[in-house]
């Protein structure tokens, strides 16, 4: 795999584990004034973000549009928008114990759409990588829910291994979650088209222009009226860090599909979890069970991590 993709890569796992510690850090200090509008927010930090990444084309060599460059622009911002909007909703409404295994699945789906949109697949060692950090981004992503069943004591069985799944049938939010899967497989795919078409900078900068408005015209309808005052209300400078956080993690991954395949790029993404939970031991204190989780399934994600990268 390009070193040049693994650095991106690594530069996107840093950005946005601190984008994630932030987000938490800011909506448990800022409470129901956050909560109450999460499209709003959303909206928001992306619109600012996609300011940064036209500002950044601007001085990066402009558009460098080539033909045919605006439509998977268009589907990706679509789709992105329902991505999110699928996600706010998935953990509106049900554990995020729950809800983050199913994202985990992402990956593997991934490879099969790659294929018969771009042509790309990955090597024997590589599609053998792939299943292992998929498989070890679930098993950290489950354990949570493992955690709170034992906490409130429950006896885990091998059911609770598949709670994700066997809750699809109950859980409004569970359905919510998978509901973005099949997106997200789709957007990475026409994402990295967008951003091979075009600057890099300005395709990210028109995909969450869109996914913004969608978030902003969400808020609107199902938050309230979006005004000045709310606009001031809502503002701080930690959302002001997490839209720079944004700009930053956009620029990492979507240049990183310059130089590699989708598959791998999507894949090596979910590296960002492990560092995410190391940040929230450093930054929150999140303490309970950390050597549990962390060592869970970051080792099988290791192992996957650099079979790709020798594929």
């Amino acid at each position: 795999m390009n070193q040049t993709a693994i650095l991106l890569i690594l530069g996107f796992c840093v950005t946005e584990a601190l984008y994630n510690v932030f987000i938490r850090k800011t909506m448990n200090r800022e409470g129901k004034s956050w909560t109450a509008r999460v499209n709003t927010v959303t909206g928001i930090a992306g619109a600012l973000a996609a300011i940064l990444l036209f500002v950044f084309a601007y001085f990066s060599g402009g558009a460098q549009i080539t033909p045919g460059w605006w439509w998977p622009i268009i589907v990706t911002g679509l789709l992105v928008g329902v991505i999110i909007f699928a996600e706010f909703k998935a953990l509106s409404l049900e554990d995020a114990s729950l809800v983050g295994p199913i994202a985990a699945t992402t990956p593997a789906a991934v490879v099969v759409a790659s294929f018969f949109i771009l042509g790309e697949y990955p090597t024997f060692w590589g599609w053998i990588g792939i299943n292992l950090l998929v498989i070890g981004t679930y098993v950290l992503n489950v354990q949570s829910f493992l955690e709170k069943k034992k906490a409130s004591g429950g006896q885990i069985n091998w059911r609770d291994w598949l709670a994700p799944f066997i809750m699809l049938s109950k859980s409004r939010g569970v359905r919510y979650a998978f509901l973005g899967v099949p997106f997200a497989v789709f957007s990475l795919n026409f994402e990295a088209m967008a951003v091979r078409t075009a600057n890099v900078a300005f395709a990210s900068g028109c995909i969450f222009a869109i996914a913004a408005l969608l978030n902003l015209a969400a808020g609107w309808r199902l938050e309230g009226p979006i005004n000045r005052s709310v606009v001031a209300k809502l503002w701080n400078k930690e959302l002001l860090l997490i839209s720079i956080l944004m700009f930053l993690s956009i620029i990492f991954a979507n240049t990183a599909f310059r130089y590699s395949i989708v598959p791998y790029v999507g894949t090596l993404k979910r590296l960002q979890i492990p560092l995410t939970i190391i940040l929230a031991y450093l930054v929150l204190g999140e303490k309970k069970s950390f050597r549990y989780r962390f060592l869970g399934g970051t080792i099988m994600m290791a192992v996957g991590a650099a079979l790709i990268a020798l594929g």
